[in-house]
């Protein structure tokens, strides 16, 4: 069969993040290397990995083949979600979330907890209304796309 051998190389770039399983930032990553071994040879070739004939399990991601790898993986496989430039919120909420300071804004809708991830993940903010005494803030994950919540509630 003929094939894109630069396709395949750029896909399992993409998948080698998706199974990164230790991190140095500066120095790259380590991935488990369940992948095809002329694709691995011919990323080696590239300089985005070490050699992987070695009797680890995973191999060692360069600095640059972490970086190209979780870029691609990002291109190819993250979901696009529809961008809302202005999010909807009562004026009783925008004031209320105007009064946050802009680090801890930035930090809340960073760090909202997706039910489908199963993580914690980004939330493209949609709305926002008062609930009680609490902020309810809306959007959606920016991994899956699904819909995901933040409750802010009044300090005591």
């Amino acid at each position: 069969m003929d094939y894109n051998e630069d396709k395949i190389d750029e896909y399992t770039l993409a998948l080698l993040y998706l199974v990164t399983h230790e991190r140095h930032e500066g120095l790259g990553a380590r991935a488990w290397k369940g992948f095809d071994w002329e694709t691995l040879n011919r990323l080696h070739k590239k300089g985005y990995i070490t050699n992987p004939v070695v009797t680890a399990k995973s191999v060692t991601m360069t600095e640059e083949g972490f970086r190209k790898s979780q870029e691609l993986f990002k291109r190819h496989f993250i979901k696009e979600i529809k961008t809302l430039p202005f999010p909807k919120l009562t004026p009783s909420a925008k004031k209320r979330w105007e009064q946050i300071p802009e680090e801890i804004r930035k930090n809340i809708l960073e760090n909202v907890w997706c039910s489908k991830c199963r993580t914690m993940v980004a939330l493209q903010l949609r709305e926002g209304q008062i609930s009680g005494r609490s902020v309810v803030l809306k959007g959606t994950c920016k991994i899956c796309g699904g819909d995901a919540a933040r409750v802010i509630e009044p300090d005591a």
